[in-house]
C-alpha cells in the first residue's frame, strides 16, 4: 500500500441518462437522474483507493451545501480531506452530464466560480510524507510552484501530471513529471492524429518520462524513459454502459501497477483492462468486480418502424417490444397495464406508422410508440414500462 496524494479538481456531478444525444431544440425526458462524487483527481483516487492506497486530495471546496455533501462522499470513498482549501466566497464546482443511454458516451457542462488551489495552501503540507503525488494539469500558474516544492523536497518520490487539454505554459512543467498521461484531446489540438505522433514529438524533450497517450478505442501508445514507443491496443467492450470515469480509471491503474514495480508496457496492458472493466458498469462503486458482459436480445436489421419485434431477455425472463422510432430503438415490458397481459396475447401488436402508435391485441388499447403513453382504450392515461437498450456497431441490442 502507497501513500498517494492528489492536486486538482473535485466536483459534484449531476448524471442525466438520456436516451439519445440532445439535437437543438429538443426536448427530452430522463431515464434516470442521480448526484455523485467527480472531477479527474478524485476519481482518480477513488479507484487507487479501491486498488488498496491510502488516498489524500488537495482541491477546493465552496462554503456551500454543496461542499459539505461533497466533503461527505469523499469521505465515503476513503479520500482523506485535511488538505481541503475552503472558501466563503464561490460555489462548490459542478458538473452537469447527459449520459447517452444509447452508447455510453456523456456531454458535459461544467460550472466553477471558485478560486483555484492556492500556491500557500499546498505549500503547507509535508509532500515528503506520501509515496506518490498526482497532479491535474489544469491551474498552471500555481502549479508551477507546487512543482518547485515537488522537486526541493521530495527524493525519491514519482510525480505524475495528467495533460487533458491544452493550457498555456503548461509544456513548461513536463519535464519535472516523471509520469506524464496525455489524452488524445492534447494530442489532436496539437495536430497530431494518433499517439504514436505525438509520443515522437516529446520523446526527445522528455527522455526521462515516463509517456502515455491514450486514444479510446484506438488504444494507448506509450514510452517508457529512455525507451521506444509501443501501442497497447484497447480492449473491446460490448456493451458499452458508461464511459464517465474511463479515462480516471486508466490513470490510478497505471500509478498501481508502477508502484508496484512493473514495467510502463504492462501497467498501460493491465489499465486497458480496468478501464474496459469500466465501461461495462455504472460508476466506480465496487469497480474491482467483474462485469459478466450482457447477451444481446436482438439486431438492428430485425427491426422496422412498422412492425414490432417481440424477444425474450434470457438473463432476466422478461418479454421485450422493441420498435424503432426516429432512428431510435425503443424498448417496452411486454404487459398491457388493463389486465397485466402481453400486448400480443391474442395476435401480432398492430402498428399504425401514421398515428405513430402501437395497439394491444386484446383490449385495443393504443400506445404511444414515443413513450408508451395510452392515449386512447381502457387503460387511459397509463403507460408501458419502457426499458433501456443500447446498440454496439454491429447493431446488436442489448437491455440494460
Amino acid at each position: 500500500m502507497a501513500k498517494i496524494l492528489g492536486i486538482g479538481n473535485a466536483v459534484l456531478d449531476t448524471v442525466l441518462k438520456v436516451p439519445h444525444a440532445p439535437h437543438d431544440d429538443e426536448e427530452l425526458r430522463a431515464s434516470e437522474r442521480y448526484t455523485q462524487i467527480g472531477g479527474n483527481v478524485s476519481n482518480t483516487l477513488y479507484v487507487l483507493s479501491q486498488l488498496g492506497h491510502d488516498t489524500a486530495i488537495c482541491t477546493t471546496t465552496g462554503g456551500d451545501s454543496e461542499a459539505k455533501q461533497l466533503i461527505s462522499g469523499l469521505k465515503e470513498r476513503n479520500i482523506n480531506v485535511d488538505h481541503i482549501q475552503r472558501f466563503i466566497k464561490g460555489r462548490t464546482p459542478c458538473s452537469y452530464i447527459n449520459l447517452n443511454a444509447q452508447n455510453g458516451n456523456r456531454a458535459i457542462v461544467h460550472y466553477r466560480d471558485l478560486p483555484e488551489l492556492s500556491f500557500d495552501h499546498f505549500a503547507k503540507i509535508e509532500i515528503e510524507e506520501y509515496d506518490w503525488l498526482h497532479f491535474e494539469g489544469r491551474n498552471i500558474a500555481n502549479l508551477k510552484g507546487m512543482f518547485n516544492i515537488a522537486k526541493t523536497f521530495l527524493t525519491h518520490q514519482p510525480v505524475s501530471l495528467e495533460v487533458e487539454k491544452p493550457r498555456e505554459e503548461i509544456e513548461e512543467l513536463l519535464p519535472q513529471a516523471n509520469l506524464i498521461l496525455f489524452s488524445h484531446h492534447y494530442a489532436t489540438a496539437k495536430g497530431h492524429d494518433n499517439g504514436e505522433s505525438l509520443l515522437k514529438a516529446m520523446q526527445s524533450k522528455l527522455p526521462n518520462s515516463h509517456l502515455i497517450c491514450t486514444w479510446g478505442a484506438k488504444g494507448a501508445w506509450l514510452c517508457p524513459a529512455q525507451g521506444t514507443i509501443q501501442h497497447v491496443p484497447a480492449e473491446t467492450v460490448s456493451p458499452i454502459v458508461d464511459t464517465l470515469g474511463a479515462g480516471d480509471t486508466f490513470n490510478a491503474a497505471v500509478i498501481h501497477h508502477l508502484i508496484a514495480g512493473k514495467p510502463l508496457v504492462e501497467a498501460v496492458q493491465a489499465a486497458s483492462q480496468l478501464a474496459a472493466q469500466k465501461c461495462l458498469k455504472h460508476g466506480l462503486d465496487n469497480l474491482l468486480t467483474p462485469v459478466e458482459p450482457s447477451s444481446a436480445i436482438a439486431n438492428l436489421s430485425q427491426l422496422g418502424t412498422t412492425k414490432t419485434l417481440v424477444v425474450e431477455d434470457k438473463s432476466s425472463g422478461k418479454s421485450v417490444v422493441l420498435i424503432k422510432y426516429e432512428n431510435v430503438v425503443k424498448a417496452y415490458l411486454n404487459n398491457c397495464p388493463h389486465q397485466n397481459v402481453p400486448l400480443n396475447e391474442a395476435y401480432k401488436i398492430d402498428v399504425n406508422p401514421f398515428e405513430k402508435t402501437m395497439k394491444c391485441s386484446v383490449h385495443d388499447a393504443f400506445f404511444r410508440i414515443e413513450d408508451g403513453l395510452c392515449i386512447e382504450g381502457p387503460c387511459w392515461d397509463e403507460q408501458l414500462e419502457a426499458l433501456e437498450v443500447r446498440t454496439d456497431d454491429k447493431g446488436d441490442i442489448f437491455l440494460l
